[in-house]
């Protein structure tokens, strides 16, 4: 089973960090292993350079994207999605900091839940802790000044 976690960046957090996400990864790292005093100025850090997520849109448009495929449900607050013929399944949890995908068999689910994401926002990043994978939904043009 793979899992992620995705957060919703700050836009100049991800204009400063464009091509330096190991910084920002290792940065969640440290805040899901400490614990105690260290652990709430590193909760400080990641409140700052992460947006609340609004639950009610993602919850909308995962709906409005999915609705109408049979395979798709919800189950104890779980955005589900199964691709039966695929040997594809994914789950969804969305709180207001964070969203967890769990994906099993082939990718295809997850990508699909990865693909509504990116629609909704440029600044999502994606961290698989197992793998010790992380990247950007949508990679983020840099800026041109003239």
């Amino acid at each position: 089973m793979r899992t992620y976690e995705v957060y919703l960046m700050e836009e100049e957090v991800a204009y400063a960090y464009f091509q330096k996400q190991m910084l920002l990864y290792q940065l969640f790292v440290e805040y899901k292993m400490k614990r105690g005093l260290k652990n709430q100025y590193v909760k400080k850090q990641v409140d700052y350079v992460t947006r609340p997520l609004d639950i009610s849109y993602i919850q909308s448009e995962l709906l409005q994207s999915f609705s109408r495929y049979p395979h798709f449900f919800i189950h104890n607050d779980y955005f589900v999605l199964e691709y039966p013929h695929k040997k594809s399944r994914a789950s969804m949890k969305i709180s207001s900091q964070c969203i967890t995908i769990e994906g099993d068999g082939n990718v295809d689910a997850e990508t699909a839940f990865f693909e509504v994401l990116r629609k909704l926002d440029s600044y999502f990043l994606a961290i698989n802790y197992g793998t010790e994978e992380y990247g950007w939904l949508r990679p983020i043009k840099t800026r041109k000044f003239v």
